[in-house]
C-alpha cells in the first residue's frame, strides 16, 4: 500500500502518531533528497530502503514504485518537509494507482499554505493556492494578473531572495492597498508574520488580498 505522508513544516513535535506509526511499518520511503532523512530526526528505529523521487525523475520511477506495490510493500512518500503533493512531486505517482486500482492513503498533518493562511488574519472563507511562479517576469505578472480576478485570498510560495520583488508585484497589479502577509519560519522559535521584508532568510509563504 501506498501511504502519502504528511511531515512537519518546522518544529518535530508537529509529527502525528499515525505518522509515527506508519514511518514503523514501511518497506520503501520515496523522498525527495535521501540525505535529508526525517526518520534519523524523529529516531524511528525501522529503517526501508530510501529511494530519491523528485520531479525530475517521478515519471522515471514510477513503474519502479508500482512494482513493490504490486508485490505487497507499504511504500511511504514525503517531501522535505509538509504535506506531500502540494507543489511536490507525486500526483501522477496517484493517477497511476488509480488507474491500477493500487491502495493508497493519506495521512495528513502540516501544510504551510494553510499554516500561512491561518496566521495571515486576511479571509479564509475562500483562498486560492498559487504555488511557486514562474522566474520570467512576463510570466509570474500573467499568473498575478488572472487570480486578480478571482475572488478570495491568494497564496504563493516564493523564495526568500525573491520575496521583495514578489511583493513589489503584487502591489503593481493589485495596487497600493493591497494587504499584504509574509510568513517566516512558520512553528519555528523565530516565527514571523510581516508586512514588509524584515530578512532573506528562512522559508517563506506570501498571502495577499
Amino acid at each position: 500500500m501506498l501511504y502519502i505522508i504528511s511531515t512537519p513544516i518546522g518544529n518535530l513535535d508537529d509529527i502525528s502518531k499515525r505518522a509515527i506509526d506508519t514511518f514503523e511499518s514501511l518497506d520503501v520511503l520515496l523522498c525527495e533528497d535521501t540525505r535529508n532523512n526525517i526518520l534519523n530526526k524523529l529516531g524511528i528505529k525501522n529503517k526501508p530502503e530510501l529511494i530519491s523521487f523528485y520531479d525530475e525523475v517521478e515519471e522515471q520511477k514510477i513503474p519502479q514504485i508500482i512494482k513493490l506495490l504490486e508485490e505487497d510493500k507499504n511504500v511511504g512518500l514525503v517531501t522535505d518537509a509538509g504535506t506531500p503533493i502540494i507543489s511536490d512531486p507525486g500526483w501522477k505517482l496517484i493517477k497511476k494507482c488509480q488507474k491500477m486500482g493500487i491502495k493508497y492513503t493519506a495521512i495528513p498533518g502540516a501544510c504551510a499554505a494553510i499554516n500561512a493562511l491561518v496566521l495571515s488574519g486576511l479571509p479564509s472563507g475562500r483562498f486560492s493556492f498559487i504555488g511557486f511562479l514562474p522566474k520570467k517576469d512576463g510570466e509570474r505578472k500573467k499568473i498575478l494578473e488572472k487570480y486578480k480576478n478571482i475572488d478570495g485570498t491568494k497564496i504563493v510560495y516564493e523564495s526568500p531572495f525573491r520575496v521583495k520583488k514578489l511583493v513589489d508585484e503584487i502591489k503593481a497589479v493589485y495596487g497600493d492597498n493591497a494587504e499584504i502577509k509574509i510568513c517566516r519560519e512558520m512553528t519555528k522559535k523565530f516565527e514571523e508574520v510581516s508586512d514588509t521584508v524584515i530578512s532573506e532568510k528562512g522559508e517563506m509563504v506570501v498571502v495577499f488580498g
